[in-house]
Order: structure tokens, then C-alpha cells, then sequence
């Protein structure tokens, strides 16, 4: 289930769009299928709510963290594509997390419909006065993902000027690298970008993602 169709998407047009929270995956199947993953591996360092859908549509979202806490002491956090953000009740719900992935991947409305395909219930100011309000309220680690391609690469400046009025611990700046319907930008187009963001840390996709247990290679966790 998903909020937004990106343009980006490995899944391309497919999928359902709702903005109806629901319990889509219960807590036991979750503690069923991710124990034996942990008990496997010694070297996970995060967990992170994110997949083909937007995990905020989760009305079950707290149950599935103390089920994820119960099982292990790693950091645990969320990939968003941010539509819900501006709902205190989803808000509240991220408090306890140890770090929030927030995406942000347009400057206006136009932008935005064109990239992120909303479903008809979101508004570009919504997800920008949540993605604030989030960061603001959060205590944790809360990072910035904005994905670049041709079609927003020129409001590259006024998205860094967004990101320093938002204060992100970290700022990703990523491009799709993998098979999907926008092209990638090439690095030096993603160095050029990079320098509009000076001031703010950043990490840029086609660089060594710094080991870090909040951050992963988010070319391959963005969808």
C-alpha cells in the first residue's frame, strides 16, 4: 500500500495508492520472521520500516516496534516518504524510534505531482509542514533523503535552502542508480548539486556511505 507512485520507483505504476491506514502485516509474522533473521546474523546494526509501501500506513506501527525491541537491542527506524507527517498521531507514534529517513524530493506543487505521484489527498505544503513539525519534535537521529533526477535537479538550491530551514542531522543526496522510469543523474551533475547543499552534512550516493548504524546505502532502500 503507498501514498505516492514515484517516478523513481522500482515498482514503476504499480501498486495500490490509499491514503487509509490499516494493519497490512500483524505483529507475530514480524516476530516469526524476523527473529531467525537476527539469531543468524551477529553484524545487523539497524532495523529499518520501509519495503515496497510506506510503513506509516501501518495503524499497527507501535506494535510492530516493541515487537522489533523485544527481539533486539540494534537501533530501529523508518525509511517515510513523509505523506503522513503532518498527522500528530503518526508523530507521536515515531517518538520512540532511534531514527527517522524522511524523503523530500520537490521544492513546489508542480514538482511534486510530477515526481512523487501523491495520492489525491496529499499536498506538497502538508509533507513539507510535517517534515518540519518531525524534525523539530524529534529527539533522535533525523535524516533527509532527496532523490534527484532531471526533473528536479534545477531546484536543487531552493531544496537546500528547505533542508537548512529543516535541520537534518544528515542529508542524503541520491539519484536512482537501479532499473525504474526516471534516468540518473552522472556524478559530476551529482557533485555540482552536492555543492549547493554546502553547510549541511551530506553524504551523496555515487561516494562511500559512511558506516554508520543509521545509514545504509539508501540508493537500495528508497522506493
Amino acid at each position: 500500500m503507498q501514498l505516492q507512485l514515484h517516478t523513481y520507483c522500482r515498482l514503476g505504476n504499480r501498486g495500490i495508492s490509499t491514503s487509509d491506514r490499516g494493519e497490512f502485516v500483524r505483529a507475530e509474522t514480524v516476530r516469526d520472521e524476523l527473529g531467525p533473521a537476527l539469531r543468524k546474523s551477529k553484524e545487523i546494526e539497524a532495523v529499518t520500516f520501509s519495503g515496497a509501501g510506506e510503513p506509516t500506513l501501518a495503524a499497527n506501527l507501535p506494535a510492530l516496534v516493541q515487537v522489533v525491541r523485544s527481539l533486539t537491542d540494534v537501533r530501529v527506524g523508518i525509511l517515510t516518504n513523509s505523506s503522513l507527517l503532518c498527522l500528530p498521531e503518526v508523530r507521536k507514534e515515531l517518538a520512540d524510534l532511534d531514527f527517522i529517513v524522511a524523503k523530500l524530493d520537490a521544492a513546489d506543487e508542480e514538482i511534486f505531482q510530477r515526481m512523487n505521484r501523491p495520492h489525491p489527498s496529499v499536498r506538497f505544503a502538508d509533507l513539507l509542514g510535517g517534515i518540519e513539525s518531525m524534525s523539530r519534535e524529534f529527539k533522535g537521529d533525523f535524516h533527509l533523503l532527496l532523490t534527484l533526477t532531471k526533473d528536479n535537479a534545477k531546484q536543487a538550491e531552493r531544496l537546500a535552502d528547505f533542508c537548512r530551514r529543516i535541520g537534518p542531522d544528515l542529508t542524503h543526496l541520491n539519484t536512482p542508480l537501479r532499473p525504474c522510469d526516471a534516468d540518473p543523474l552522472g556524478r559530476r551533475e551529482m557533485l555540482e548539486i552536492q555543492r549547493s547543499f554546502k553547510g549541511l552534512r551530506t553524504t551523496m550516493v555515487y561516494e562511500a556511505v559512511p558506516q554508520s548504524p543509521s545509514t545504509a546505502p539508501l540508493d537500495r532502500m528508497s522506493s
